[in-house]
């Protein structure tokens, strides 16, 4: 059965033969009909289609071609995933006006199911919208100024953390499908304390080339492990200030 080139050829029936074993296999009761069309499709079905005649060799030579070819980058330019400048890039002019002063920014698709029965995006996908957003914040601005354990404590509940308190949305304009949106996101100097802080946010309407709703959100840095209130790390205001240019 098997050379020293690999795997040989087995002699294929005729396709004739084929129709006619296959049809042997379906059950006595069935029509005629059903027989004749099992006959039919074996009889347009090519044999080498159904088994390969090369060697194995040739197979697997044409298999580690395809799988040789360079990796693609895991980066995928999407939501948090983008980085900032690229984001700004592909912003239309007027959006990119309108989110000049956040360092922070995130682009989503509006997605069809995110409308309620009133034809418009449901107010709760808003507060999701700046959700995303303020997570991006992190992982933009405060994580490249940390180890990657020290980000994951503050991030993961391991450690310190941050926890929300309070959270404002005002709505100003009803955004439909199809649309992009782009959430800005900030954290103003002045609203830094000791163990808390304020992002402030902004969604851009691209197809209205407006903005559609802000929010403030309070956050309380709190730890974990303990389960109370605690002062903010300093090596995150220090790599907050790092991503916000602040000297």
């Amino acid at each position: 059965m098997f050379s020293k080139t690999g795997l040989k050829a087995y002699a294929m029936p005729s396709a004739t033969s084929a129709a006619t074993s296959a049809a042997k296999l379906l059950p006595r009761r069935l029509s005629p009909s059903l027989t004749g069309l099992a006959s039919h499709v074996c009889r347009q079905s090519p044999a080498h289609s159904l088994v390969s005649s090369r060697p194995l060799s040739s197979t697997r030579s044409n298999y580690h071609d395809q799988s040789s070819a360079p990796a693609q980058s895991k980066h995928v330019p999407v939501g948090g995933f983008a980085t900032v400048p690229e984001i700004r890039e592909a912003l239309p002019p007027k959006v990119a006006d309108l989110v000049e002063d956040y360092p922070s920014l995130t682009t989503l698709p509006v997605q069809w199911g995110e409308q309620d029965p009133f034809g418009h995006l449901n107010n709760v996908i808003y507060l999701r919208y700046f959700e995303s957003g303020r997570i991006a914040y992190f992982d933009q601005i405060i994580k490249p100024g940390l180890t990657q354990r020290a980000y994951n404590s503050f991030i993961q509940a391991r450690g310190v953390g941050p926890i929300v308190k309070t959270v404002s949305c005002k709505y100003k304009s009803p955004v439909r499908y199809p649309d992009t949106i782009t959430v800005g996101v900030r954290i103003p100097r002045e609203t830094l304390e000791k163990d808390r802080f304020v992002q402030e946010a902004v969604l851009v309407s691209h197809a209205q080339g407006r903005v559609v709703a802000t929010a403030e959100c309070q956050v309380v840095t709190y730890d974990y492990g303990e389960l109370r209130k605690a002062d903010i790390p300093p090596e995150v205001i220090k790599a907050w200030k790092a991503g916000e240019g602040i000297k």
